[in-house]
């Protein structure tokens, strides 16, 4: 991890943490579900999958491309709390109606299975239930990081974290492309789309990362 300075443009490097994690389960039972369903919905760029306040009917997982999720306040601002990437599920935990709205970043193919169908068999599989548990536990900390990141780290930091989790999910070890724009990552993190550049800027300088186009970067630390 980093550490950074009170200036908004400046931070220090510092010895980075490595936490251990528990390897994660494969969740066949949920996989052995969805291949009963094969039929694969596609999505063009900025095409709503699923919409807030819509009866929350099936469960979906990303085939491939990137979906923004996010939600809409009564003064028309946004908040990006998650985008989804290959092989994530959707819609875990709603049961009645949609809390949020999910968009396609770019081409985006998903996989659904009706809520009915999901819910028939959580009542006779034990396995599938600790599968959805751990989805559902996995969800909420990841949301409890992102609010520690929200009130704790400035702007370079955020999207250094940021960054980094998302070269996590790419398989190239060189450099990373960015589906979403500028604005998105700025959504999703809590900051202006003029902070957002910014701090795109401080990392470049400092030598945290290199960029050959605005949206392709590669980490250096």
């Amino acid at each position: 991890m980093f550490m950074h300075s009170k200036s908004e443009g400046s931070y220090v490097p510092a010895t980075r943490v490595v936490r251990a994690t528990k390897t994660s389960p494969l969740c066949e039972n949920l996989s052995a579900l969805f291949r009963k369903f094969p039929a694969e919905r596609h999505y063009q760029p900025q095409n709503t999958i699923l919409l807030h306040g819509d009866t929350a009917d099936a469960v979906y997982r990303v085939i491939s491309g990137t979906v923004r999720c996010c939600t809409i306040d009564e003064d028309g601002g946004r908040q990006i709390f998650s985008f989804q990437k290959k092989g994530d599920f959707i819609g875990m935990s709603d049961v009645d109606a949609w809390h949020f709205t999910a968009e396609a970043v770019d081409h985006v193919i998903v996989q659904s299975v009706p809520r009915a169908s999901l819910e028939q068999e959580l009542a006779m599989n034990f396995t599938l239930r600790m599968e959805m548990r751990y989805l559902i536990n996995r969800l909420l900390i990841k949301r409890e990081h992102q609010i520690l990141s929200l009130i704790s780290h400035k702007a370079p930091q955020r999207l250094l974290n940021f960054l980094r989790e998302f070269a996590t999910t790419r398989s190239s070890s060189g450099f990373t492309v960015l589906p979403m724009c500028r604005r998105d990552i700025a959504d999703h993190l809590g900051m202006t789309t003029e902070t957002t550049s910014r701090a795109f800027g401080v990392l470049k300088n400092s030598g945290a990362i290199e960029m050959t186009t605005p949206d392709k970067y590669r980490l250096l630390d």
